[in-house]
């Protein structure tokens, strides 16, 4: 051969490699661009399957991906089978398949159609299900005639990712020549499928925190809907609670400054008892409806009043009423006395507004009160067993202020020397007969209320039969108006003369 055929023939075999390596470099391209367009696994799978029978005429291959515990190929598309087997399982070690896995490296079978028998074995190893803990649930798929097989693993940085498998009824399926491309696309393959994965992996746990974070709102609205209702429960019940309690113990125990728990202490303290005269005649007289209507109006009263002054309603006995003042609040034993004082004196009016009331009902005999006071050294706080407890008062001053009460006249104020000391700048009183009461071995003096001291003239409230009069000075804005009604109010009774 002369030195022109050489040149010429080197030439042709430059010629011919430049060809083939620029066909393998628009193959790795075309490839790349497609199986990069997606982070779809599956679409990625197929697009690769597919461009790989396009340029190699592979008619039956598969992509398999490792599974999380890296024990196990898991498919993850098929090309040209009937049976695509999407989901198969393939243990490390076990087959082509699993022996590529296992070594990664790629692996050749040739001849298969005398190596029958092995492959038969080969699939009832790998649909083991107890020995290998393999679910072999979808069946793997293959060619009844396959002649050849080749495995490749789908690596990134020697970290396997998958194997690629492809079956022919062919001896051969590739040339050598192909391997070093086929195991660049392969392992291009691997890395898209990698990139999809983590996205798939991230999008996952994102639907996870999503879902969370959703559940965690509902669980939020479920709890404040079921703290609003609970709330709600709890203020009915407060509400009703509230009821058997007064004002200043309820408000103390649920501040939390008063312990439920038996607790008791002496102090100083303003007692006031009234009663109705004749109100056990008129429960003979009446309907049980009608009295509990009528008795229900009074305390309702008495107790707003009561309420107004400060007083800490102690119980209700029948018609009877137990109110002090000076605990669980005090503002002074000057002032807890005149404000229990002035509280009766507004009861007896309030009283007499009752009255009028009544008889237009048809109630021919009033009813009338008689209110007795009493300041000294009680026992105060809660009585009873750990299971139940009591707020009260206990002592002789209690009793005290019961006689007071038994002694008065009615629609009077009988108060105690102890008492009066305290309110005799504020209130006028007129000096009554000492009493003997059981447990104190003095007599008792004791003062009957006639109304405010000249001091607060400024202040009268005053209600008879047909006429209700409220004066405080101190409040009129218009004095010419205030003049000009009371006028008309003295006309209109010196025309009725």
């Amino acid at each position: 051969m002369d030195n022109n055929s050489q040149s010429k023939n080197e030439l042709e075999k430059v010629k011919s490699l430049l060809e083939r390596r620029s066909k393998e470099i628009e193959i790795i391209k075309q490839i790349s661009n497609q199986i990069n367009k997606s982070l779809n696994l599956n679409s990625i799978a197929c697009d690769m399957l597919k461009l790989m029978n396009e340029f190699f005429g592979f008619k039956h291959s598969m992509i398999l991906l490792v599974s999380q515990d890296k024990k196990y190929l898991n498919v993850l598309e098929t090309y040209g089978y009937k049976n695509r087997g999407v989901g198969a399982k393939v243990k490390f070690g076990v087959g082509v398949i699993g022996i590529v896995a296992e070594k990664k490296r790629l692996m050749r079978m040739a001849n298969l159609g005398m190596q029958r028998s092995y492959m038969q074995a080969v699939r009832e190893q790998v649909k083991i299900t107890n020995n290998n803990q393999l679910q072999d649930e979808v069946e793997l798929p293959g060619l009844k005639n396959a002649e050849s097989q080749v495995a490749i693993p789908m690596l990134i940085d020697d970290e396997l990712v998958g194997v690629f498998s492809v079956e022919s009824e062919e001896m051969n399926i590739f040339d050598k020549s192909d391997e070093i491309l086929i195991g660049i696309l392969a392992n291009q393959t691997a890395s898209a499928l990698q990139n999809a994965r983590l996205y798939q992996l991230e999008q996952k746990r994102l639907k996870e925190l999503n879902d969370a974070h959703q559940e965690l709102e509902n669980l939020n609205i479920n709890l404040e809907k079921k703290v609003e209702e609970r709330t709600s429960e709890l203020e009915k019940l407060s509400k009703k609670l509230s009821k058997y309690f007064s004002p200043q113990v309820y408000d103390s125990i649920f501040s939390g400054k008063l312990d439920v728990r038996v607790q008791t202490k002496r102090k100083p303290l303003t007692v006031f008892f009234s009663d109705l005269q004749g109100f056990t005649e008129l429960t003979e007289r009446l309907e049980p409806e009608v009295l509990t209507e009528l008795l229900t109006q009074y305390l309702t009263k008495m107790s707003n009043i009561a309420i107004k002054w400060g007083g800490t309603i102690d119980k209700f006995i029948g018609d009877a009423i137990l109110i002090f003042f000076g605990d669980p609040t005090t503002k002074g034993n000057t002032e807890d006395a005149v404000a229990c004082v002035s509280m009766g004196l507004e009861m007896l009016e309030e009283l007499n507004k009752l009255r009028v009331l009544w008889r237009k009902r048809g109630l021919v005999k009033p009813l009338n009160a008689r209110i007795g006071i009493h300041t000294g050294v009680c026992t105060v706080g809660n009585f009873g067993s750990e299971d139940r407890l009591d707020y009260t008062i206990i002592g002789n001053g209690v009793n005290l202020a019961s006689r007071l009460e038994s002694n008065s006249k009615i629609n009077k104020i009988l108060l105690s020397e102890d008492t009066y000391l305290l309110i005799k700048n504020e209130i006028m009183c007129e000096k009554k007969e000492a009493i003997n009461v059981k447990g104190i071995s003095y007599p008792v003096q004791t003062y009957e209320v006639t109304g405010f001291s000249n001091k607060s003239k400024n202040l009268i409230e005053k209600n008879i039969p047909g006429l209700s009069l409220s004066f405080d000075l101190s409040e009129i804005e218009d004095d010419k108006h205030a003049i000009e009604l009371v006028s008309q109010v003295l006309r209109n009774l010196k025309k009725k003369d």
